[in-house]
């Protein structure tokens, strides 16, 4: 455990551009933890209600899913830096705005649901750009330590950023909260103008931007254990949102101490999101498939927890679990795909399809599981979700390419790419 401590401090110390993509991600990430919050209590405080709320927050995430596979292929064509930064300026400008007209009294819930569309689009051009990028800085051997690093102090924000947005909000108003989101993404779009990044070789010649897309498309559906554990995060996302986002509080409400024993419960994913952040640093897990699908049973066994009302003790153990599973499978899973196992020029294409199908199922959670829970009841669709989500992990890793998939492939394959680069004369990353 010392010497991946070590490892880690080291890349701090010696990566540079990797310290100033740290810090400009940071930067942002101070902001976007923190807006919905702002956006949400703007709407209520403009006397909107749930209907209102739920058209703005729908609005931004429909916008990412419809614009994310686009986006990948921008990133692939375009210059990634090029991407963030412009996309940075335009959501500062655009929360700018959106904090003028909450603070002036002039804003309408419809105004902000234009401006939730337009954030969304920004940040579905962001994270494809984002991600692509962290390859041509560090490299595939010291992916999962940059990952995890990336984590911990988003985590960490995480648990400071909405108590401290929430004092801003009782004390100044939710528009100083946009306004705060406006003025990060200027100061990340000025670090990340401070990278100087090695040249990466790009086709000379472009395709039509459609057969780019279709290409992108080829490259994520050709490789069965992609769409498979793709599928697998789908439905795991999908049920979550119906289960943990919108039912929770109701559960809680219903067989627990409402808000008080919600709120022990969020706080045990807080600490299981931290403790998973650190174990993935330290241990560094090889067998990619069989991680992806064992940090698939916690959240399902949490759903169960809650579905045959269990003591509050026994469900925060299970979110503390659900919380570090889902953490660690997040870094050891992006750093897998960023790794080399997956072209460089197709990256972004690849990394867009994966996140927009991972939320498919997110706004179709938001839609019906309020009506069916007041036809069948809070907990038998709490039942129903924990046996899809075990059932779907096991089917999953019944599928050898899934339960083969190793990070050294990763490797071996970042390397042969890197050899084929360098004998057709371009230059590795």
């Amino acid at each position: 455990m010392r010497r991946r401590l070590a490892e880690a401090a080291e890349l701090l110390r010696t990566n540079a551009p990797f310290r100033r993509y740290a810090l400009a991600r940071l930067s942002s990430t101070v902001g976007t933890t923190v807006a919905p919050l702002g956006l949400s209590f703007s709407v209520l405080q403009l006397g909107g209600g749930p209907g209102e709320l739920s058209v703005v927050l729908m609005a931004n995430l429909l916008v990412f899913l419809a614009l994310t596979p686009v986006a990948g292929v921008i990133a692939d064509r375009v210059p990634r830096l090029m991407v963030i930064v412009g996309c940075q300026v335009a959501s500062a400008v655009i929360q700018g705005v959106a904090a003028a007209l909450v603070m002036t009294g002039t804003a309408t819930p419809a105004l902000l649901a234009g401006t939730a569309v337009l954030t969304g689009a920004a940040g579905a051009c962001i994270q494809p750009a984002s991600k692509g990028l962290l390859p041509q800085l560090v490299e595939s051997r010291a992916m999962v330590n940059a990952n995890a690093l990336l984590q911990i102090a988003s985590n960490m924000i995480a648990v400071v950023g909405p108590v401290l947005a929430g004092l801003v909000i009782a004390a100044s108003g939710p528009g100083v909260i946009l306004a705060w989101d406006g003025v990060s993404f200027v100061v990340s779009a000025a670090v990340f103008l401070t990278l100087r990044l090695p040249s990466s070789p790009r086709p000379q010649q472009r395709q039509r931007f459609l057969a780019d897309l279709t290409e992108g498309w080829g490259a994520f559906a050709s490789r069965r254990w992609l769409w498979i554990i793709t599928g697998l995060g789908t439905l795991t996302s999908g049920c979550w949102a119906a289960c943990i986002e919108v039912l929770g509080p109701v559960y809680a409400t219903q067989q627990m101490n409402g808000a008080v024993s919600w709120g022990i419960v969020s706080a045990a994913l807080g600490v299981g999101l931290a403790v998973g952040s650190v174990a993935a640093l330290l241990l560094r897990p090889v067998r990619v498939g069989l991680v992806v699908c064992v940090a698939a049973v916690p959240p399902g066994a949490l759903l169960a927890a809650m579905a045959a009302a269990a003591p509050l003790a026994l469900i925060a153990v299970a979110a503390v679990a659900t919380g570090a599973a889902g953490t660690m499978k997040l870094i050891t899973w992006s750093s897998f795909l960023q790794a080399g196992v997956i072209p460089e020029a197709q990256l972004s294409r690849v990394l867009a399809l994966n996140a927009m199908m991972g939320a498919l199922l997110v706004p179709v959670a938001y839609a019906m599981v309020g009506p069916v829970a007041e036809a069948v009841g809070v907990r038998p669709v709490l039942w129903a979700c924990a046996i899809l989500v075990i059932g779907g992990a096991v089917a999953a890793a019944c599928v050898g390419e899934v339960r083969r998939l190793t990070a050294a492939e990763g490797e071996v394959r970042a390397e042969r790419s890197s050899s084929a680069a360098l004998t057709d004369g371009g230059e590795a990353i």
